[in-house]
């Protein structure tokens, strides 16, 4: 099954410490944020503080927008500038201090008992092509030049902040991002164990 979403798709929830909201791309199942294999999200960080524990789950944030932030994990500092990414386990300690203004962060999250998962920023203006054979396929669009995908020959225009969600993939998918301007998207892979 393939989907297009678009931002209207997309759900509003709370954060679990409440201090702000994220918006919710996609996710395996369930209704709260205890009911999940898997979830694909965005977030506006307009705050220094901490972040809420995922407890038993495998993270991965990117700065999608702003100056960036510097982030303490376990008492490790990181700093991420525009479409830098860093995982880190659910069970750590974090918390974060804006470098400048707010920022919009990019967030996979996940229970790595379940699923294998592959992350990667496409930056781009060259054809590229792969084959998958992941249980789920998520391209993310975060830029305002569209992105054409062509999966097994049909081709999808995903304008800014729009999604390909793959899933329920039974078959090898054969999937091609034709040559452009310069894109970035993010692609993921999850694949079950």
């Amino acid at each position: 099954m393939i989907q297009l979403l678009t931002p209207s798709d997309y759900r509003k929830m709370r954060w679990k410490n409440g201090a702000g909201y994220t918006l919710e791309l996609a996710r395996s199942t369930g209704e709260n944020l205890a009911e999940f294999d898997w979830r694909i999200s965005m977030a506006d960080v307009t705050t220094s503080g901490a972040f809420s524990p995922f407890q038993g789950m495998q993270r991965i944030l990117t700065v999608l927008e702003g100056a960036g932030i510097a982030l303490q994990v376990d008492g490790e500092r990181h700093t991420l500038q525009t479409l830098q990414s860093l995982p880190f386990s659910g069970d750590s300690m974090v918390s974060c201090e804006l470098l400048e203004d707010p920022i919009r962060d990019f967030n996979l999250i996940y229970q790595p008992e379940r699923y294998a998962a592959r992350y990667q920023w496409v930056v781009s203006h060259e054809a590229t092509e792969f084959f998958s054979s992941a249980d789920i396929i998520f391209i993310f669009n975060p830029s305002v030049e569209p992105l054409a995908v062509r999966i097994d020959g049909k081709i999808f225009q995903l304008g800014q902040q729009h999604s390909l969600y793959l899933h329920s993939n039974i078959n090898v998918k054969h999937l091609i991002l034709p040559r452009s301007t310069l894109r970035q998207c993010c692609l993921i892979e999850l694949t079950k164990i």
